[in-house]
């Protein structure tokens, strides 16, 4: 009887030195996973990107915010620190036209994922934007594309902005 309980105790400390190291492991997902970055085409001057004759990358180079430093405002990427849900979100702003629309793709590992898109009919200001809750892995890159024959507009005014923050891990 005397070695059945202390079994049972030992089972008992055991499960309580599991609840400690998840509880730890989650202290540390909450404390140290912290990832969100939001991030505007240039910083103070006003400068027109586009039309161009096949998608190019756009690099966001005025940076809000950068927590986690998974945002490369060199290069435009954003690497996915751990795998999880992430949402990201893109507005643009041009004086677009039928022949030269406001657009642009969100990729992912190099592959669309989804299009903001908008023209008029004569040569106006116009905004698009959209977004999209993406599955990642750890190393995975999101970035933005100039579409095709799209132009987009920025000034100290940030009309154009590139978001994005983990949701939870996986």
């Amino acid at each position: 009887m005397f070695i059945s309980a202390q079994l049972v105790e030992l089972k008992g400390l055991r499960a309580q030195l599991n609840l400690t190291d998840k509880k730890q492991n989650l202290k540390y997902v909450f404390v140290y996973l912290k990832v969100a970055f939001s991030a505007a085409l240039v910083q103070s001057h006003e400068q027109k990107f586009g039309p161009v004759s096949a998608s190019i990358p756009l690099v966001y180079r005025h940076v809000f915010t950068n927590v986690g430093n998974a945002y490369d405002p060199n290069t435009g990427n954003f690497r996915a620190p751990v795998r999880g849900v992430y949402q990201f979100m893109m507005h643009n702003l041009a004086s677009a036209s039928a022949v030269h629309p406001v657009s642009t793709l969100l990729m992912k590992n190099g592959q669309q994922v989804l299009m903001s898109y908008g023209f008029q009919v004569g040569p106006h200001f116009v905004t698009s934007s959209n977004g999209a809750s993406l599955q990642l892995e750890a190393g995975d890159v999101v970035c933005v594309q100039l579409w095709e024959n799209s132009t987009v507009f920025d000034s100290m005014n940030h009309h154009n902005t590139f978001s994005g923050h983990l949701l939870f891990t996986l």
